[in-house]
């Protein structure tokens, strides 16, 4: 039988078998996320012209966001206005046994690339570290949330209540003249050069491209913070997708 608080229990005990010094700076983390919510609340440190976002991609050894693992995270700031390129992150997590052929032609991260890469539990950390509590952005973010979610909880023995901007809802709230469905067919309606796709930092790039075009947009119709943004997301679930 499953005792209705057993993954509450199994995430402590993961979580008290971390090392002293992994405790102390997810601790850091949580105090710090919850002065990030705070921020983009304020109707003056909120400003959608001066809060940040961090627009990510995640890449998988498959496509089931339920089993796969991540193989490798990208991310960039977004802030004032601008993608901000001295304000990304990128990394390649360490496989115990590579990723199928299939599975490398799509990503390009070879085997030998992918058992040399960083240990899984300090790349999430340091993931959450240069996050550092602000709003993820991603395209489709149900894939992407759902596979850190159990990653952190694996590995880390945390549930974080992390806040997502989905480009897929958010864009055709804001632009519903357009009829794109894709991150490609947006980044073409946008008329953005081409990327790299199924690369994290590519995609993360893109996301971020596309999230100034949201901002300027929503900023125009009357939205003024971070939070406004994120409730206009909620409404939008809520009306449908145009």
């Amino acid at each position: 039988m499953r005792l209705p608080f057993g993954d509450s229990f199994a995430r402590r005990r993961r979580r008290n078998a971390l090392p002293a010094e992994v405790r102390e700076r997810l601790a850091v983390l949580r105090l710090r996320a919850r002065e990030r919510a705070d921020e983009d609340r304020s109707a003056e440190k909120g400003l959608l012209s001066l809060a940040r976002f961090v627009a990510m991609d995640l890449e998988t050894t498959g496509p089931n966001m339920f089993e796969d693992r991540v193989i490798s995270i990208g991310g960039v700031g977004v802030a004032e206005r601008a993608v901000r390129h001295a304000d990304a992150f990128e990394v390649v997590i360490r496989q115990d046994s590579e990723s199928t052929v299939e599975n490398i032609l799509v990503h390009q991260i070879g085997g030998q690339e992918q058992r040399a890469g960083t240990e899984r539990q300090e790349a999430l950390l340091s993931f959450l570290e240069y996050l550092d509590g602000s709003a993820c952005v991603a395209f489709r973010a149900e894939f992407d949330s759902t596979v850190l979610r159990r990653e952190l909880d694996d590995y880390l023995g945390i549930e974080v209540a992390m806040r997502w901007l989905d480009l897929a809802e958010i864009l055709p709230a804001l632009f519903p003249d357009s009829r794109s469905n894709s991150l490609d067919d947006w980044t073409d309606w946008f008329g953005l050069p081409p990327i790299g796709r199924h690369h994290a930092i590519a995609d993360a790039y893109a996301a971020g491209q596309l999230l100034l075009h949201a901002i300027h947009e929503a900023q125009r119709i009357g939205v003024v913070t971070a939070a406004d943004l994120l409730d206009l997301q909620k409404a939008q679930r809520w009306l449908g997708r145009r």
